[in-house]
């Protein structure tokens, strides 16, 4: 019925599953306390939403960090980690945030100027 070769699973793949499900649990956990929790002023919405409503941009980001980040520890545990992805992610991430800054300042000028 069910012929699973175990020698064909990797420790790794099972081992960062393992780890992935804990994560996930643990924050979904916290989420929970934190929205029940009615003196806290953190919101975690504001990752994803601007001014309670999703905004595909903040939306897209966060699951691109979330993607990158997991790809990030994935290849230090494979020990297939260099200088070189080190580098591009954090090119990536800062020229995202630069990039970003740059284009709403040049949004908000043009805004002004018309004012």
């Amino acid at each position: 019925m069910f012929n699973i070769d175990w020698q064909s699973i990797s420790k790794m793949s099972v081992g960062m599953s393992g780890i992935l499900i804990l994560v996930s649990i643990f924050l979904i956990i916290l989420l929970i306390v934190w929205h029940k929790d009615s003196d806290s002023k953190l919101d975690l919405k504001d990752l994803i939403c601007i001014n309670g409503v999703i905004d595909e941009k903040k939306f897209t980001r966060f699951g691109a960090w979330i993607v990158s980040t997991w790809g990030f520890v994935y290849l230090i545990l494979a020990n297939k980690f260099t200088e070189w992805y080190f580098t591009g992610y954090m090119a990536l991430w800062v020229g995202n945030a630069i990039v970003d800054k740059y284009l709403s300042n040049q949004k908000l000028t043009k805004q002004q100027d018309k004012s």
